[in-house]
C-alpha cells in the first residue's frame, strides 16, 4: 500500500469516527428542511438576491432533482447580488450561488456541475452533519437571529472536509451526466479555477525522505482543509470519466453556451448547435 493510499485510509477512519454520532442522532427531512431554511436567513447580509438570475438558476437545477436519492427534499435555489466566485449549500436543500460565479462560468454545463456539487452536499447529509459538528462545538441552537448568522456563517467559511468535496464532485459529475449536460464541463471549470486563483501545481517528493515528510504532512492537514486543490480534483474527475468514457462515447450531450447568455434553461428551450458527442 502507498503512502498516499494510507493517508486517504487515515482521513476515511477520522470522517466514518466523525460520522458514528451524527447518524445515531440523524435528522428526518422536514427538520433538516426547518433547520435549512432558519440558516437562509442568516446569510440576507452577503448581497440582495436576484430574482430573475434565480429563476434561471432554479431552472437549471430541475433536471437534477430527479437523480438525487433523498426525495424527500425540496430544494431552494439564491442567485446572491455578490462579485465573489462562489456557491454554498446549507442543510435541507438551501442552495447559494453568488454573481460572480454565474458570471465566471462558460457554459450552462458548468453550472449544472457547480450546482450538482453543491446539490450532492446535501443529498449524501455533509450539510446537515456538518451542522450538527458545529452545534455540538458551539453548543448553540441558534433560536435567535443572532445565533442564526453566527451558525450560519460558521457553515459557510468553515467547509467540508477534503474527503467529502471529492464525494460531492463525483456525485454532482453523476448529477450533471444523467441530466445530459457535457461530462467535461466539471473538469474544464477547476482547471480554469487554478488559473484565476494561481494555485500551485503539486510537486512530487523526489527522495522517500521527502515522500515520508510529504504523507506526514498531508495526513495532519489533509482532514481539515476546506478544499482539496483544483489540480488533484481534475485529476480524479478526469480518470473517472477514462473509466466510464465508452459507455459514454457516441450520446450526445448538452454543453448550453446560448442557454447561459440569454437565461434560459435547457430544460426550457436547447439550442441548436448546444450538443457534441463524447470521443470513445
Amino acid at each position: 500500500m502507498s503512502l498516499a493510499s494510507l493517508v486517504e485510509l487515515w482521513s476515511d477512519t477520522l470522517r466514518d469516527t466523525d460520522q458514528i454520532g451524527m447518524k445515531l442522532t440523524r435528522v428526518s427531512d422536514a427538520e433538516e428542511m426547518r433547520i435549512g431554511a432558519d440558516l437562509a436567513r442568516g446569510v440576507a447580509d452577503m448581497g440582495r438576491e436576484d430574482a430573475d438570475a434565480t429563476r434561471y438558476v432554479t431552472g437549471v437545477a430541475q433536471p437534477l432533482l430527479s437523480h438525487l436519492r433523498r426525495p424527500g427534499i425540496r430544494y431552494q435555489v439564491h442567485v446572491i447580488d455578490s462579485p465573489q466566485i462562489n456557491a454554498f449549500a446549507l442543510p435541507g436543500g438551501q442552495i447559494f450561488v453568488m454573481r460572480g460565479l454565474l458570471e465566471f462560468v462558460e457554459s450552462e454545463a458548468e453550472l449544472a456541475a457547480v450546482l450538482g456539487h453543491e446539490m450532492s452536499h446535501v443529498d449524501l447529509r455533509h450539510c446537515i452533519e456538518h451542522y450538527q459538528y458545529e452545534a455540538k462545538l458551539s453548543k448553540a441552537r441558534a433560536p435567535e437571529l443572532g445565533g442564526i448568522v453566527e451558525m450560519a456563517h460558521r457553515l459557510v467559511t468553515a467547509g467540508f472536509s477534503p474527503q467529502q468535496e471529492l464525494e460531492a464532485d463525483a456525485q454532482g459529475e453523476r448529477l450533471s451526466v444523467e441530466s445530459g449536460y457535457d461530462p467535461d464541463a466539471e473538469a474544464a471549470l477547476f482547471a480554469r479555477m487554478k488559473t484565476k486563483f494561481h494555485e500551485p501545481s503539486r510537486v512530487q517528493a523526489t527522495t522517500p525522505a521527502g515522500e515520508v515528510t510529504e504523507a506526514a504532512g498531508e495526513a495532519i492537514g489533509s482532514y481539515f482543509r476546506t478544499h482539496p486543490p483544483s489540480e488533484e480534483r481534475v485529476a480524479r474527475l478526469n480518470d473517472m470519466l477514462a473509466r466510464h468514457r465508452r459507455e459514454l462515447a457516441g450520446r450526445p450531450f448538452y454543453v448550453g453556451k446560448e442557454n447561459l447568455r440569454e437565461r434560459v434553461p435547457k430544460s426550457s428551450h436547447e439550442y441548436v448547435g448546444e450538443f457534441h458527442e463524447m470521443n470513445p
